[in-house]
């Protein structure tokens, strides 16, 4: 089985659980690419590709989530948000675009242009933790916490997912699902500092149970996207 994960500082209890294994790496919209054309069998995709497009199987027990401040999605500007012409969005995720368009017109109340020169960045994975620290937690939207805060269940940001057509077993997807649970467990020993361990182990969720299910559906059902239904093995 080839693996598409990425290289960002919330995907290490996953990559410190494996035993080898063939990984390639990249950012959110690159690994949906390469999961497209069949180049990897799984990847850590955005949770707006599989709400938005058929055909993949989900694993279960397994995302990127929060309940509440997550550090690495937000927005960063020097003024307040109602204070902004525009915006600059990331161009490495999908799902945070739509979570951004989601709270914005529904709880934020703002309206911004969509430039490059936006005076508001929305930033994701270790550039956004960068800004935060650099900022120690100032100046920022979190959307995880914004979220949270509005309609109270979890947000998921990502997904394991498998590309159509993938012909390997069962037994393989449950071997990846074991070998990252481990991970999992003892994601606070594979954190560089303590800023890093708080991260890994308050901030980020990595479960993919029945609230999280839910705040999926809350976010489908708020993107205009009405009832979807997903495959889970």
């Amino acid at each position: 089985m080839k693996i598409g994960c990425v290289p960002y500082d919330h995907a290490k209890p996953f990559s410190g659980g494996w035993n080898g294994g063939d990984v390639v790496w990249g950012h959110p919209r690159e690994l949906v690419e390469k999961l497209r054309r069949g180049e990897v069998d799984m990847a850590l995709v955005p949770v707006w590709e599989v709400l938005t497009r058929a055909g993949y199987r989900v694993v279960n027990g397994l995302g990127v989530g929060s309940r509440g401040e997550v550090r690495s999605v937000g927005v960063f500007s020097d003024k307040a948000l109602g204070e902004c012409c525009g915006i600059s969005l990331t161009k490495h995720s999908m799902t945070s675009v739509q979570l951004w368009k989601v709270v914005a017109a529904g709880v934020l109340g703002v309206k911004l242009e969509e430039r490059e020169d936006g005076e508001a960045k929305l930033l994701i994975g270790d550039e956004a933790l960068v800004e935060w620290r650099r900022r120690k937690g100032s100046g920022v939207t979190d959307l995880g916490k914004v979220w949270w805060d509005w309609v109270g269940k979890p947000f998921v940001f990502g997904v394991w997912a498998v590309r159509e057509g993938w012909a390997g077993s069962m037994g393989e997807v449950e071997r990846f699902r074991l070998a990252c649970g481990v991970g999992i467990a003892r994601r606070g020993e594979l954190a560089v500092n303590e800023e890093e361990r708080e991260y890994l182990t308050k901030c980020i969720r990595y479960e993919l149970g029945v609230e999280e299910k839910e705040g999926m559906r809350h976010f489908a059902r708020r993107s205009g996207l009405g009832e979807v239904k997903l495959e889970y093995i």
